[in-house]
């Protein structure tokens, strides 16, 4: 989001704009922000930008990687890093197993996960991908709307259809407290959706080791092992801008948006890009 903004605000005030992403789509963080149930507005804010950048003559170059050479062959006037963050993979034993996947590549679609899942780390993202992955399987609007109307179940069954996907899912969370990076509103809705879905949490609880079976955990100095055919982790992100150095050896003046600079919200981001995008003489 930050880069789109940013390549948005060096537009409007006349600079010749090349916005360069590594991946097929514009749209980075809103695209898996908008994966889970009832966060579609991310997905319409990724297509108002791109449309926006297409109106203003933005040059977007997909599926490409800068790197040394490809600036020192551009020399560009000034350069901003929206280059965004990496998810973290914890020191916890049996990490690499085959069974464990990054939240991101859940939101994304490039993993699917089996019928048993533990997602480990409570915060956002942890929380919207439980929830994508617990109503996988349940009713959809539509649907509801035609067996409600039509008188095809009683109501507690059509209610059971909505809320009971194909998974069983457990969350953990070393903290005592689920969602703890959310607005207020949001995360009141989110904590409703938790228990709706059954969704278990674990709270202040230390996963202690990994495995092909499950997870082993400790839990108010108990030890519990939970069975599961797929970890998801989803503990935090750190900043990924290797070309800063690049861009000091070679003159470039150089500005680090977004979670290039330090992981944030959406609202940072953009507020960070449009200020590096309005910053450039």
């Amino acid at each position: 989001a930050a880069g789109m903004y940013a390549a948005a605000a060096a537009a409007e005030r006349g600079h010749r704009v090349v916005l360069h992403e590594k991946s097929m789509r514009l749209g980075g963080q809103l695209r898996l922000a908008g994966a889970p149930p009832g966060r579609g507005e991310f997905l319409v804010l990724a297509e108002d930008l791109e449309r926006q950048l297409a109106e203003q003559g933005v040059r977007v170059v997909l599926n490409s990687t800068v790197d040394k050479d490809l600036l020192e062959r551009q020399r560009p006037d000034a350069l901003i890093l929206a280059t965004g963050g990496e998810p973290i993979v914890p020191p916890i034993p049996g990490a690499d197993s085959s069974s464990v996947v990054q939240a991101w590549d859940i939101l994304a679609g490039r993993r699917q996960a089996g019928r048993r899942v533990i997602v480990i780390g409570g915060g956002a993202v942890g929380v919207e991908t439980a929830l994508l992955l617990a109503e996988e399987g349940t009713l959809s609007g539509d649907e509801l709307k035609f067996l409600l109307v039509n008188g095809a179940e009683s109501p507690d069954s059509l209610y059971r259809l909505a809320t009971q996907g194909v998974r069983e899912v457990c969350l953990v969370e070393m903290t005592d407290k689920l969602g703890a990076n959310f607005g207020k509103t949001t995360r009141w809705g989110m904590l409703q959706d938790v228990e709706r879905y059954g969704i278990k949490p674990k709270m202040a609880a230390k996963v202690l080791e990994i495995s092909e079976q499950g997870v082993r955990l400790e839990q108010d100095g108990q030890i519990e092992e939970i069975v599961a055919d797929t970890v998801v982790l989803a503990v935090g992100t750190r900043s990924c801008n290797p070309l800063v150095q690049v861009a000091a050896h070679l003159g470039i003046p150089c500005q680090v948006i977004g979670d290039a600079g330090s992981p944030g919200t959406v609202f940072e981001a953009s507020h960070q890009g449009r200020q590096a995008g309005r910053a450039i003489q």
